[in-house]
């Protein structure tokens, strides 16, 4: 079994933290939502101001805040609540040392707070993005798995998101 690549590094909450701002902040579909939040409340904005205040114009707009608090409070609520999972994971310790290395046909992730190895076969992935310091591969467990930019032991870096983008890709066919 030799390893494709290898990503050692040590786990701290800035992992969770990365993560949950790409899902509930940054994602593609996020974004768009927040681009359209965003003009619609500019576009009452100026509708009010131009055509004089009126009842629905109020509305939208109080709509719009509504929405854009829910958003960033289910951000905020979905770190906090990490933080306490992540701190019960670790022991109050705040980082896990963490190895994930890519073979032929599977990904093997070990982990100071786990006795055993996890082993995810290829089929399994879904998705993998990228964040400031990480990649990141989804699987159809919802769960995912974090190779951190700069940490790999075996393998090449510029190599490896074209790699995994292939296995997937695969996956679908």
């Amino acid at each position: 079994m030799n390893p494709k690549f290898c990503n050692r590094f040590t786990r701290t909450f800035e992992v969770e933290r990365e993560l949950y701002r790409y899902m509930n902040l940054t994602a593609p579909l996020v974004r768009a939502a927040l681009i359209i939040l965003g003009a619609a409340l500019v576009i009452d904005v100026a509708a009010s101001l131009i055509l004089g205040l009126s009842y629905a114009n109020m509305a939208v707009f109080a709509m719009c805040c509504i929405l854009l608090f829910v958003l960033f409070f289910r951000y905020y609520a979905a770190v906090q609540t990490a933080k306490a999972r992540f701190a019960e994971d670790t022991n109050n310790k705040g980082e896990i040392t963490v190895t994930a290395t890519i073979t032929e046909g599977k990904l093997i992730s070990e982990s100071s707070d786990r006795e055993t190895p996890v082993e995810v076969p290829f089929q399994k992935f879904s998705k993998v993005f990228e964040t400031q310091h990480y990649y990141m591969l989804y699987t159809d467990d919802r769960m995912v798995y974090v190779f951190k930019k700069g940490a790999f032991e075996a393998g090449s870096e510029e190599e490896f998101l074209p790699y995994i983008r292939q296995q997937i890709d695969n996956n679908k066919r």
